[in-house]
């Protein structure tokens, strides 16, 4: 699975602001320097997450961005969601009609059904766990959550 660069800066932007005070607002150009990436990237990374209500923005002097939520309740699915990445296994999930062997393929349904439970999975482990787990070394999808996943096929 690939996600997306926007993605990826997302998730960092967001760990990143993870580390504040709740009341602390931050700069998009601020975080863009402290991170590296361009600013107008981050920026239009920020709308989006601004737009799926993940992030709250302020302009002015003392503006900036913070967590909307708390980060307990931010997942990575609604992250992914908010960035419209589609995190395909193989290209034809992403364009379908782009394989000459779409029709007759015999291991798509497998593609599909992982892709479908690798995304489950993201919408049940939050931006806390993560941040959690490179700070401390805490497991991730440890409230269980995540235990076991059962495939069934027919």
């Amino acid at each position: 699975m690939k996600m997306t660069k926007a993605s990826d800066y997302a998730l960092v932007l967001l760990a990143r602001l993870e580390q504040l005070p709740k009341e602390e607002w931050r700069s998009v150009r601020e975080v863009a320097e402290e991170i590296g990436i361009p600013n107008r990237f981050l920026s239009n990374i920020v709308h989006q997450l601004v737009q799926a209500g993940v992030l709250a923005s302020h302009r002015g002097v003392k503006g900036g961005v913070k967590l909307a939520q708390d980060a307990n309740q931010i997942t990575i699915g609604s992250v992914l969601e908010a960035m419209h990445d589609p995190m395909g296994l193989v290209d034809c999930m992403e364009q379908p009609g782009m394989c000459p062997l779409e029709n007759h393929c015999d291991v798509q349904k497998f593609w599909s059904v992982t892709h479908s439970l690798v995304l489950a999975a993201l919408k049940h482990i939050t931006l806390k766990e993560i941040t959690s787990y490179f700070k401390k070394g805490l497991p991730i999808g440890g409230q269980g959550e995540l235990n076991a996943i059962t495939i069934k096929t027919r």
